[in-house]
């Protein structure tokens, strides 16, 4: 039997967001065992949670992908999208968010606003999405809600305007006074999540009036008839401001603030409540940027429109296979139907159709627009793409991934794995677009690469415990490139053999100059009255770049030359290509001899944000790295330094800045160009390359 069909109007997507450990996992647990979807609240800690259930979020106690489970309150169904804080994989996060029509900010007490909540909610605001914060862990030591308001305030750039107000905080957090029912709800500590309501208590009478005033004030202002009323009569009454808070999310102009203790199943109940009536419905939410008919447009959500859906996330499962979570944006379609890829400019057949809990799945009759759903075993179908009714030549805009962070060198431990690693490869590739596989152009090494150590060692596990691959890891080569230190003039290349028969013979004479950096490679025809046959000149040259592709002081290409050929020597008979293409080879080889090689390596630009009281940490850390720190940029609590480092020395940055900064430290660096090694460093280089120089100079 078909899982219950809801009306867009009644569904709610949900992205728990916040920085990694803030507490968004239980939130949902407590969530999903108050609404009854669960018949007992889910433990991270104890390995019995619904939404992290790979065995490498047990190990990590924390998400590592986004869980996905539907749960029903309030005749509602609220789809709630439970994300990865850690860095490493924050862009499944804004794949989620790509999903959501509204965000719960989850903000630990005891830590205020951390790195990765002012990133992800820099994601929220971009795409518009309305957003409450959950001040979790109000149980703990050190819980500071007046701190919690004022950083929000300060970092995210918005009001925040509580709900409620807590009644005492630490192991004294005992409940909280609800605005809207002017009541006190003192929470039982045993973990089920059930209240008592109470009289306020008269000593917080004056603060509850307070925070009454606050939220009427902010919601006046938000609306131009309402603040009209309420200065005429300094009032508005409970369902104006009910109904003037629901349009000021909607409208981006108030964050509504909660707290709770999500572990004790503490605050889950008043989330529930506000998603049902202060949540936009799918279909007040404004239109998706995307493309028709190759043009940029706006994409209406519609449950009257063509059938258009975009994937949001994609799971592999070792057993039952690929599993494509999608968002429908428009329309409806029945299970068992063609729709078409149009990212791949494929159709694609949408076999059952399921509403996932975790790993549990419900069959689903249709998929209507607004809800979030799941496909098995689509074949071209990547997280991302888009799947609309055939001809609807409809694409919504996917999410920009960034440059990788690092990357491990990857070898089949045994033979047998040699034959299964691209397959595994592949696989893993399909689970996380944040991952990428490129062969290495100098060794030919598989080389994976993503958003730091931990989110490879996550995919290096995954490969094993899933496919049985098991892998060698490395860091890569670093990219070292050669060039020459002086020009040369008239080197002669020659090559001569006679061995009986038909013999070779080529003779160029050149000029080589070293270009500035990023200049690439240049080559000039100076040659007059045919002293090199003009069919034999692209021989010369061809040489000289096959040549190129290996140098003479430690085997890494030589970049940034220019090559004058001034003359030569050829033979009636005994010319030909290949002659000349050694005649190249070994005038180049002559000519480094004599100029001398500078060996290069790649610079990277770096824009490091951390905590502004270990800035000076992580200067001295980066100065010590033969890094140039050359800029700062105050940004609230953090400091942004800009830098400039050779790649040698930050191919594992980001577990080290992970430690440095206690996790709150974050990074992005682009190859910015080449650098000469220091003359110290020079013979470490030489001596550590992974190529052998038969005939090099040393």
């Amino acid at each position: 039997m078909a899982a219950k069909t809801f009306a867009s109007s009644a569904i709610r997507n949900v992205a728990l967001v916040g920085h990694g450990g803030c507490g968004k996992t239980s939130l949902a647990e407590a969530m999903l065992f108050l609404s009854g979807a669960s018949k007992r609240l889910g433990k991270v800690d104890e390995e019995t949670s619904i939404l992290d259930y790979e065995p490498e979020e047990h190990s990590r106690r924390g998400s590592i992908a986004t869980g996905l489970a539907w749960l029903e309150h309030n005749k509602h169904k609220i789809n709630v999208l439970d994300t990865p804080g850690d860095q490493n994989f924050i862009y499944d996060s804004f794949n989620a968010l790509a999903g959501a029509d509204a965000a719960v900010l989850v903000v630990s007490a005891p830590d205020g606003i951390e790195v990765q909540t002012h990133q992800v909610y820099n994601e929220v605001q971009r795409r518009g999405l309305p957003c409450t914060v959950f001040i979790n862990k109000m149980d703990r030591e050190r819980a500071d809600a007046d701190n919690c308001i004022a950083e929000a305030e300060e970092l995210l750039g918005r009001k925040a305007i509580p709900l409620q107000v807590p009644i005492g905080s630490e192991q004294d957090f005992r409940g909280v006074i609800s605005l809207f029912q002017k009541k006190a709800l003192m929470f039982n500590p045993n973990g089920t999540g059930k209240v008592e309501k109470t009289d306020i208590p008269t000593e917080m009478q004056d603060a509850f009036e307070t925070a009454w005033e606050i939220l009427v004030e902010a919601v006046a202002e938000s609306d131009e008839d309402l603040l009209e009323e309420y200065l005429e009569t300094f009032e508005l009454s409970d369902e104006q401001v009910r109904q003037g808070l629901h349009n000021a999310m909607k409208a981006g102009t108030i964050m509504p603030l909660v707290f709770g203790a999500a572990t004790s199943c503490i605050g889950a109940a008043a989330i529930l409540d506000l998603i049902t009536w202060a949540f936009p419905s799918p279909l007040e939410r404004g239109p998706i940027e995307g493309q028709k008919n190759g043009d940029p447009a706006e994409i209406a959500c519609s449950e009257s429109g063509p059938f258009v859906a975009q994937v949001i996330h994609t799971n592999v499962d070792e057993f039952s296979g690929k599993m494509s979570v999608f968002r429908v944006f428009s329309g409806s379609i029945p299970s068992d139907h063609i729709v078409d890829n149009t990212a791949q400019n494929s159709p694609e057949r949408l076999g059952s159709v399921f509403a996932l809990r975790g790993k549990e799945r419900e069959v689903m009759a249709n998929a209507v627009a607004g809800d979030i759903l799941a496909v098995p075993k689509l074949k071209v179908t990547h997280t991302g793409d888009t799947l609309t009714t055939p001809k609807a030549n409809a694409i919504v805009d996917p999410v920009p991934y960034p440059a990788p962070m690092m990357a491990y060198v990857i070898r089949p431990a045994s033979k047998g794995d040699a034959d299964k690693i691209k397959t595994g490869l592949e696989r893993i590739l399909e689970e996380d677009p944040t991952l990428s596989v490129e062969t290495e152009s100098l060794t030919q090494q598989l080389v994976l690469q993503g958003m730091g150590q931990a989110h490879l060692d996550m995919a290096v596990a995954r490969m094993k415990r899933k496919y049985k691959i098991s892998v060698q890891t490395d860091l890569p080569p670093v990219p070292y490139r050669e060039t020459l230190r002086t020009r040369v003039e008239n080197i002669e290349g020659k090559h001569k053999k006679q061995t009986g028969g038909a013999g070779q013979f080529g003779v160029a004479y050149m000029n080589v100059i070293p270009q500035p950096r990023d200049s690439g490679f240049s080559f000039v025809d100076l040659i007059k009255g045919g002293s090199i046959p003009r069919q034999f000149i692209p021989a010369v040259e061809k040489g000289i770049m096959e040549r190129m592709k290996r140098g003479f002081l430690a085997g890494y290409p030589i970049i940034d030359i220019k090559i004058e050929l001034v003359d030569g020597k050829h033979h009636p008979v005994d010319s030909k290509d290949v002659a000349f293409q050694l005649a190249g080879s070994k005038g180049l080889k002559t000519a480094f001899e004599k100029g001398g090689t500078v060996l290069l390596e790649p610079m990277m630009t770096m824009d490091i944000v951390v905590p502004t009281e270990v800035m000076g940490d992580i200067m001295g850390d980066m100065t010590s790295r033969r890094g140039r720190v050359q800029g700062m940029e105050p940004k609230g609590k953090n400091t942004i330094i800009k830098a400039l480092c050779p790649l040698a020395e930050v191919q594992r940055y980001a577990p080290d800045l992970k430690g440095m900064s206690g996790g709150k430290g974050s990074f992005t660096m682009q190859v910015s160009g080449y650098e000469e090694v220091p003359q110290h460093l020079l013979s470490k280089v030489v001596a550590a390359s992974p190529f052998t120089q038969e005939d090099g100079v040393h």
